[in-house]
């Protein structure tokens, strides 16, 4: 099968500063995923029945309601989630419902005023806990000398029997966006729950990239209390955030959010919460268009089998870690290769900064990485300390505060993946030659002295609407 046709986006060409035009190669899939053709087309078929929900005196209305509980059972279908399992829809993202769970849990179980987070997670998945209780402890993904080692689960069950049974709940990426690494979410929500602590699953990086069982019913204990993840992280930009959770836990949580919806009756004096779970917790318009895209990117990874999207993006991402590993001149982190990975791989290039390597790779090559620190700070700088240190030019340590990370989708190819290879050792010969197209500015960031993309070469948007206005005018 031919995956980019089914993308949009795929076939996008833009200038390069020599003067060519280049087809994009996307490989920031990790920031957000290209969006799935299909969905966004069936989404829009969909509009020529919308109306809001919750009611069913009219058609539409009927319809739309119906479609938003195919895509709950859809959702929970897909996770291997039972009937003991709710769907929440949240914000447009995975920020949105962590917050709601770290304050629900909270207030909650007040008597349990700790945590327990691991070093390596999105800033998502770390604040809002920190913010809602008294105590954090941190599952560190490195040893004492700074070796990484991912999760460690005899330290992690140390760390709950010292705890005095005050952890409230354990929370933990599903695949981090730095290593890529899928995390032992089974065994570390079995040794949560020996301490009667819940585990959150910040499956953001993982769902679009492997297959995903909350429930094992082999070993009930190892279950997912919380999952939560991002439609824009699977092929839907404009799709909410999603939280799926224990309906038994969740119907205890006070609401957060109060308006139209989630009431069964309201008087001058007072207010009755609505029971129905999904009524309780949708305050005011759902997304109702994202909701329904989602739904159908869903059922289309069904059809393609998540086992095969994982056996694809194993054999890319090996293919890319030992190409990688072949240039002397190459940083891999963190350091020693993830075997259980999605496909995302962080590097620098020896004595270039960061954001060179990725302003170039993009405005000489057509390649979308992205730089930084990815929102996980405490990981990218755990996985830098020793070059860090090394650096002797103290004033220009702030330029190599980061990496470049390259993450892949479904419509990413071994063809992309060489031409990447290829640019990145052509950088490496050339780099004196590429130094010198770039300025930088107020020592922080570089600019190119020559070229730059305009957004209105490619997409003029006011010219669009006006077009559209005097076609609409005109007849």
């Amino acid at each position: 099968m031919n995956y980019k046709e089914l993308f949009i986006g795929t076939d996008l060409y833009i200038n390069t500063s020599d003067q060519k035009k280049t087809e994009r190669i996307y490989l920031d899939s990790a920031a957000s995923n290209l969006a799935l053709r299909s969905s966004q087309e069936i989404s829009q078929e969909y509009l020529n029945y919308y109306a809001n929900a919750h009611t069913k005196v009219h058609a539409a209305a009927k319809f739309t309601t119906e479609l938003i509980v195919w895509a709950e059972n859809t959702i929970k279908n897909f996770l291997g989630a039972d009937d003991t399992y709710g769907v929440v829809f949240l914000g447009n993202g995975v920020t949105f419902p962590l917050n709601r769970l770290a304050l629900g849990l909270s207030k909650l179980r007040p008597e349990k005023d700790t945590v327990m987070i691991s070093s390596m997670e999105h800033h998502s998945n770390d604040l809002p806990h920190r913010v809602n209780h008294e105590k954090v402890m941190y599952i560190s993904g490195f040893d004492e000398k700074g070796a990484y080692i991912g999760f460690d689960l005899a330290e992690i069950e140390q760390q709950l029997a010292s705890s005095n049974r005050k952890v409230n709940y354990i929370a933990i990426t599903g695949a981090s966006n730095v290593s890529g690494e899928i995390s032992p979410y089974h065994e570390i929500a079995k040794l949560a729950h020996q301490y009667d602590a819940y585990i959150i699953v910040d499956g953001a990086q993982l769902v679009a990239h492997a297959p995903v069982s909350l429930v094992n019913k082999e070993d009930p204990l190892s279950s997912v209390d919380f999952f939560v993840f991002s439609g824009h992280k699977i092929y839907t930009p404009g799709s909410p955030g999603v939280l799926i959770g224990k309906k038994e836990i969740l119907a205890q949580m006070e609401p957060i959010f109060y308006g139209g919806g989630m009431v069964s009756s309201v008087t001058l004096k007072d207010f009755t919460v609505a029971e129905h779970l999904s009524d309780k917790e949708h305050a005011g318009t759902l997304n109702i268009p994202g909701i329904i895209s989602l739904g159908c990117t869903i059922n289309f990874m069904q059809h393609v089998e998540m086992e095969k999207v994982y056996a694809k993006e194993q054999h890319l991402i090996n293919y890319l870690y030992a190409e990688l590993s072949q240039i002397p001149e190459v940083i891999l982190y963190p350091n020693g290769n993830v075997a259980n990975k999605v496909g995302v791989i962080c590097l620098n290039l020896q004595n270039i900064p960061h954001e060179l390597t990725s302003l170039i790779l993009n405005d000489y090559f057509g390649i979308a990485v992205r730089n930084e620190c990815f929102c996980s700070h405490p990981f990218v700088k755990d996985c830098l300390v020793e070059e860090l240190w090394d650096i002797d030019d103290e004033s220009s340590v702030n330029l190599y505060r980061g990496m470049v990370r390259v993450s892949l989708g479904l419509y990413t190819t071994e063809k992309d993946l060489e031409f990447f290879v290829q640019s990145i050792e052509k950088i490496i010969w050339n780099i004196d030659f590429y130094r010198m197209q770039y300025e930088l500015i107020d020592k922080t960031n570089y600019k190119h002295k020559d070229f730059d993309n305009d957004l209105k070469d490619y997409f003029d948007i006011e010219k669009k609407i006006k077009n559209y206005y005097e076609k609409s005018y005109s007849s």
